[in-house]
């Protein structure tokens, strides 16, 4: 098929800016059915607005059928050329909101999913505190997995994101915000379920399949040193869960969400004395992005709580001492007082 060459003749209107919006994000959630929760729209109307940007740019923007969906080597040049507009026109009007005392526009911020089931987040007083502060705003929320939700930092397609402390990349400016600890599962009908802590030794569980997450170095650094099997792999939490449920899978889950499922035996954790891994997540901003003030305002919120959280545990702990330190002494005051024969310390 040709296509005829109308490439924006004219002046660039928003109909055209809506096109390259709808496209960009049929390309983010990786096809047209995918992208109509997400644009609101049906199948046929996303797949006319993707023709009509088509016809106007005269190229094939992407392979769509059968086979799934795919960019064009052309569609990857205006996926990215699209990305690198919209990020353009949000620096113009994060500019322009500098005239005025309250923050207007779309902020748009990602997580990783099953967040929200942990009781100590610092996420929850931060984000009640940003939209307490910026009532005009309109947010946009966005769940994905780690790398799903770094790559849109990195690209400028979230203002913030929240996912796991990763390889430090220049580009992000990250606030840690919480320690995830996740714990070693079976299922009620696994082989292991019945049997002691005590009694499973290493050679059982390697002889155990895994599901492990896709994207977990330490995960992977346990796997290894436990001699794990891994045949599953999901990149989100929940596919983790699913399968430890149907009972064939050992898989590691934080502890935070299989608090519910070990309150019903429905699934149970294995040597968690010994065996557990450490997961920081935390609050992150691409740095080209710092002069936005949506992105100032909540990094802003995120470090304030950050350091009120630090200082109350330097408090806690140096509370914890001061105790340890009076009891001592008192313990020592009671030997001293007995071995001079005397009752009552007071008397001292």
């Amino acid at each position: 098929m040709s296509w005829p060459h109308r490439i924006f003749a004219n002046q660039f209107t928003d109909f055209e800016l809506k096109l390259l919006r709808v496209f960009r994000t049929v390309v983010d959630c990786g096809g047209f059915s995918p992208a109509e929760v997400e644009l609101g729209l049906t199948k046929s109307a996303i797949s006319k607005h993707v023709t009509d940007l088509e016809i106007r740019l005269g190229v094939r923007l992407c392979e769509r059928g059968r086979s799934g969906f795919a960019l064009t080597p052309e569609g990857q040049v205006v996926y990215d050329s699209t990305t690198q507009l919209l990020v353009a026109l949000e620096e113009f009007r994060s500019r322009v909101n500098t005239f005025h005392s309250e923050l207007v526009g779309t902020f748009y911020i990602g997580f990783i999913e099953n967040l929200v089931t942990n009781e100590n987040l610092l996420l929850h007083q931060i984000m009640s505190d940003y939209v307490k502060a910026h009532p005009g705003l309109t947010l946009k929320l966005v769940i994905g997995s780690g790398s799903e939700i770094d790559r849109a930092v990195q690209e400028r397609r979230l203002h913030i994101g929240v996912s796991m402390v990763s390889d430090r990349c220049t580009k992000v400016v990250s606030i840690p915000v919480l320690k995830e600890t996740s714990y070693l599962f079976c299922g009620r009908d696994h082989e292991l379920y019945r049997i002691d802590d005590s009694a499973i030794t290493s050679g059982m569980l390697s002889r155990c399949t895994l599901v492990q997450h896709g994207y977990s170095a330490a995960e992977t650094s346990l796997i290894t040193k436990l001699d794990l099997k891994p045949r599953a792999t999901s990149h989100q939490t929940e596919g983790i869960l699913f399968l430890v449920l149907a009972g064939r899978h050992l898989g590691f889950l934080p502890s935070h969400m299989a608090k519910p499922w070990e309150a019903v035996g429905a699934i149970r954790a294995i040597h968690p004395s010994e065996i557990k891994k450490e997961t920081q997540i935390a609050i992150k901003a691409q740095r080209a992005s710092l002069s936005n003030p949506m992105v100032q305002s909540f990094l802003s919120i995120a470090r304030k709580h950050n350091n009120e959280r630090k200082t109350a545990s330097s408090d806690s702990l140096r509370h914890q001492r001061i105790g340890v330190a009076t009891n001592r002494t008192q313990g020592d005051l009671r030997v001293a007082t007995a071995r001079l024969g005397i009752a009552d310390p007071a008397l001292l």
